[in-house]
């Protein structure tokens, strides 16, 4: 067990990442025990220590409620070398450190900076789109550059070296490079009159133009020949990379909100998906439900009579997320995985980690015991938002991402929704998942 000292100026949000970072990732026994200091001190078994300043927390004594976050003007690295190189994002404090044979004393305030990415209190702040998505515009991650760095893992990593230099007797839990290949399921067919009228006017002359008339007739006769139902394809491909696949679908019904097809019309695809070894289902709530209990709590309850399976797996429909309400709304739905935060507009790391973790609601001061699987990579953020050449993808920042992952041995949370397996095929981007999964497994 080591024992953390620190002050009692907003503890809650202390006690919470402390624990996250100490107790659930690196899955050490922890005590805590109050001092008048303005810092952490880390006190290892055999009394050696370190020392991290508390500066963002302590000087928000005049927030007793979280209501905005004041960006910091600058930032900087810590660069230290104990058994490994280590660069530390920081944001409160400066850079220099002290290494001896008793202690290691760092001037970068690293807790505070890890609560405000796994918290997300910036997105207290104004900077929301118009479906009330917090934007990368604007991020820290943007105003800083740090997207594609887990700063959050980058921190977690020089504790582990740091402990481990001053105690070699210390375990850590282990953890080892996973993907999370997940597909939101928002259409099921393909050919709708609307899409047969616009293949007539758009296509013409072109080569595929009597195949899609085909294609149409043949998805009236068996709605199962329509290209967007691909549920058996996407698994048998998932399998060919030993990939586990999760699907999440809508739960809506006739006359509601956006309403796109029913449980009833895919209740096959979800018998076959329970029924396998690899794969599993959760739900892709509407979006008239990241900000209202009962909206959320009667899709799932219907999602969960219809298959008689407890739902465990939730990603919201457009990525909407509010900071205020939707961690709660999830938890007291009895969600056990949040699959949301990603940016639409860019790959990278959101929270700032690669690490499923424990989430903290701002509103009620406590850690919940819903946890959130960060968003990686999405097909339309690099098709539709950043409209990134696939060679210049690949070469770039999904290669630079997949590596994070794979260093700090992550979950790589990945989006491929099933309408792009037969969208991207007449496009540039038709090789692009193939290339992706090339990279994973290199």
């Amino acid at each position: 067990m080591i024992k953390i000292k620190t002050n009692d100026i907003h503890l809650r949000e202390k006690i919470y990442i402390l624990s996250v970072i100490f107790e659930d990732i690196l899955g050490i026994q922890v005590s805590y025990e109050l001092s008048k200091n303005e810092s952490y001190e880390l006190i290892l078994p055999n009394n050696k220590t370190i020392s991290i300043p508390d500066i963002f927390l302590s000087s928000q004594k005049h927030q007793e409620e979280w209501k905005e976050f004041e960006y910091p003007k600058m930032n900087f690295d810590t660069d230290i070398k104990l058994t490994n190189v280590h660069k530390l994002f920081g944001m409160y404090g400066n850079k220099k450190f002290e290494n001896t044979q008793e202690s290691i004393v760092i001037n970068n305030d690293i807790i505070g900076s890890a609560f405000i990415f796994l918290s997300r209190i910036e997105e207290l702040n104004e900077n929301h789109d118009k479906f009330n998505r917090y934007q990368y515009k604007n991020s820290l991650a943007d105003r800083f550059n740090i997207i594609t760095r887990p700063v959050v893992n980058e921190y977690i990593e020089f504790f582990k070296d740091a402990i481990s230099l001053l105690d070699p007797t210390i375990n850590f839990k282990k953890y080892s490079f996973d993907v999370m290949l997940t597909h939101d399921i928002d259409l099921i067919k393909r050919w709708t009159f609307k899409h047969l009228l616009k293949h007539a006017v758009v296509n013409i002359g072109k080569r595929n133009y009597i195949k899609g008339f085909k294609g149409f007739i043949k998805s009236r006769i068996n709605p199962k020949n329509d290209p967007y139902y691909n549920f058996d394809k996407i698994m048998e491909l998932s399998n060919s990379y030993n990939f586990k696949s999760l699907f999440l679908f809508m739960s809506l019904e006739k006359d509601e909100f956006e309403f796109l097809y029913s449980l009833d019309q895919v209740k096959h695809p979800i018998k076959k998906i329970l029924e396998s070894e690899n794969h599993k289902i959760g739900i892709h709530p509407s979006k008239i439900t990241y900000d209202n209990y009962k909206n959320l709590k009667k899709e799932i309850n219907r999602f969960s009579e219809k298959i008689n399976e407890k739902i465990e797996y939730s990603r919201q429909h457009y990525l909407m997320f509010d900071i205020n309400k939707t961690w709660n709304i999830l938890n007291s739905n009895n969600i056990k995985y949040d699959l949301t935060l990603g940016y639409p507009e860019m790959i990278g790391f959101r929270c700032g980690i690669c690490y499923p973790f424990k989430v903290y609601d701002i509103k009620k001061k406590s850690k919940l015991e819903l946890i959130e699987i960060p968003l990686i990579i999405m097909d339309v953020t690099l098709t539709n938002y950043m409209k990134i050449k696939n060679e210049k993808v690949l070469n770039y920042q999904v290669v630079e991402i997949i590596n994070q992952v794979k260093k700090h041995n992550g979950t790589l949370n990945l989006i491929w929704h099933n309408n792009s397996y037969y969208d991207y095929s007449f496009t540039q981007y038709k090789n692009l998942l193939n290339d992706i999964f090339v990279e994973i497994k290199n």
